[in-house]
């Protein structure tokens, strides 16, 4: 496999975050939408084992609630994201190909993203 740069690692990152406060934060999920949620709507988070029991299957389950919908992130080291989301400089989230998520140095690993809006709950 090819040695990627530092500048290719850096855009394979799931966690984009920002030195200042972000107002929003920008989310891709696995079927390729956006959407923004605002940090002044930001509830809640619950980070728990993933139930699935399956080979290879993600660690962990993130559940992020905003007053207009609900994040559901699966991967590993997902802690960092409520972190960054509750001190304000979380500026979006994306998945990786899981063959390229071993070539992450650092920060955490998001094999899936889901968003339910408040109007499809």
């Amino acid at each position: 496999m090819k040695t990627l740069t530092d500048h290719e690692l850096e855009k394979l990152a799931c966690l984009e975050s920002s030195q200042t406060y972000t107002a929003s934060v920008r989310i891709q999920t696995d079927d390729r939408r956006a959407y923004c949620f605002s940090t002044n709507h930001y509830i809640d988070a619950l980070i728990e084992a993933n139930a699935d029991r399956l080979p290879n299957a993600p660690t962990q389950r993130l559940i992020l609630r905003f007053t207009t919908g609900e994040v559901t992130v699966l991967g590993s080291g997902l802690e960092r994201i409520e972190d960054r989301l509750s001190e304000g400089h979380l500026r979006g989230l994306k998945t990786v190909v899981p063959r390229h998520a071993s070539l992450l140095k650092f920060g955490p690993v998001m094999l899936s993203i889901t968003v339910n809006r408040k109007n499809e709950l």
